[in-house]
């Protein structure tokens, strides 16, 4: 759009100037300056949008923004000028865009309400909110969070997404409402605010208001379609996979044995609290639902330095050593059972460096697997490399190999 209106101007520039009356064309019409004021702002939410630059400076944008933008619009307004009856586009978007506000405003207030969110600060650095409620979700799905709290400051004024970690249950059948979760990672504003707040107290609750929810999986991509769920996840990401793996675990559990399929985890960190954060997470939902443990494989990647170098837990029998080596412990569920140790869900955790994702994708759509889902969340390099496994996998599938479903999340808004 910026293009097509830097198009559009320079031909009058360099008529006018052509003509010798581009000092006149200004001191008299509207239309110049006025274009001229539409520009400005118009650059500046072009470049500022530039991935780049707004992730770096992603707070000063999102707080300029609303202004500037409201100026474009303003400027472009009287720049138009009611040619060609373009003022009836205006009054005709400004009526859906406020209509959209207004449904936005009745099912956030009338229909979802307030809700009281508990949050605290989790020895792995994240902050985890959870908000009772008796609204339904869909694994995946996100919702808008207003927390209506002045020690929160401006950030009390806006709504910010957050991606939903948990599932949702009928609240008839389990005796109480469903809760909402969420893992949020500290980086910038508010999320920083929350955890500045949560650490001063250790659970502390906010009124809240819930927008939503909107996104997630396509209705036709439940676990039951499919032979094979792969979830792959990395940092932060990790809260997207657990709704993802309970919903399989639960799809699954309801399943004959014949019937079930199978659910590989592969998550990657590179801090080691956010690795036994995820284990215990998974651990403590694969011993809710009746899933044989042989149809499950959980492998958590421990990326950081301090592992690579020197692992967590070696043999005893040996000395200090540098070598990379892999921790293999029972699932919690599993700890102090008299269960056969084939019959026992293994969580590996690797010490060493990040998963190979072509190599685990490959092999999951080439062992058998008429119909594979996998589902990603994490940095971008750990997508790239998931797209492209992937769409290789699909190439197979014209020649017969497993047919695939994917669905990404990014970090990023």
């Amino acid at each position: 759009m910026f293009v097509l209106a830097l198009i559009h101007t320079f031909p009058f520039i360099v008529f006018n100037i052509w003509k010798g009356q581009m000092v006149e064309k200004w001191n008299t019409s509207v239309v110049y300056w006025t274009g001229v004021a539409t520009l400005i702002p118009q650059a500046y939410l072009t470049f500022m949008s530039l991935p780049s630059i707004r992730n770096r400076y992603y707070e000063f944008f999102k707080a300029t923004h609303f202004l500037v933008a409201l100026l474009f619009l303003l400027f472009f307004f009287f720049h138009c000028d009611f040619r060609l009856t373009s003022w009836d586009y205006f009054v005709a978007g400004g009526a859906i865009y406020l209509f959209s506000l207004f449904a936005a405003w009745t099912r956030t207030h009338l229909i979802n309400g307030r809700h009281s969110a508990t949050i605290d600060l989790l020895p792995c650095g994240f902050v985890r909110v959870r908000i009772p409620t008796i609204m339904s979700w869909r694994p995946g799905q996100h919702v808008f969070i207003r927390f209506l709290s002045p020690q929160l400051g401006l950030h009390c004024l806006t709504a910010h997404p957050f991606t939903i970690c948990s599932l949702s249950h009928d609240p008839d059948k389990v005796g109480k409402a469903s809760e909402i979760v969420f893992y949020v990672k500290p980086r910038h504003g508010i999320t920083a605010r929350l955890a500045k707040i949560a650490a001063k107290s250790p659970v502390f609750s906010q009124t809240v208001l819930l927008e939503g929810p909107y996104g997630g999986i396509s209705d036709t991509a439940t676990p039951a379609e499919f032979d094979t769920v792969l979830v792959v996840a990395g940092g932060s990401g990790g809260g997207f996979s657990l709704a993802i793996v309970e919903e399989a675990l639960r799809v699954y559990g309801n399943m004959p044995d014949l019937q079930q399929c199978n659910i590989q985890v592969v998550f990657a960190t590179r801090n080691k609290e956010v690795a036994e954060w995820y284990r215990e997470e998974i651990e403590d939902r694969v011993s809710m639902y009746d899933v044989p443990d042989k149809r499950i494989s959980v492998s958590i990647h421990d990326t950081s330095v301090e592992h690579a170098e020197k692992p967590m837990s070696a043999p005893r029998d040996r000395g200090p050593s540098n070598e990379i080596t892999d921790e293999i412990e029972p699932a919690l569920s599993e700890k102090g059972s008299g269960a056969a140790a084939t019959d026992q869900h293994m969580s590996t955790v690797v010490h060493g460096p990040r998963p190979d994702l072509p190599h685990i994708i490959n092999t999951a759509t080439s062992t058998g697997s008429h119909r594979i889902a996998i589902f990603a969340c994490g940095p971008a390099s750990m997508l790239h490399d998931v797209r492209n496994a992937a769409a290789e996998a699909q190439k197979r599938a014209l020649r017969g190999g497993a047919e695939v479903y994917l669905h990404t999340e990014s970090f990023s808004w």
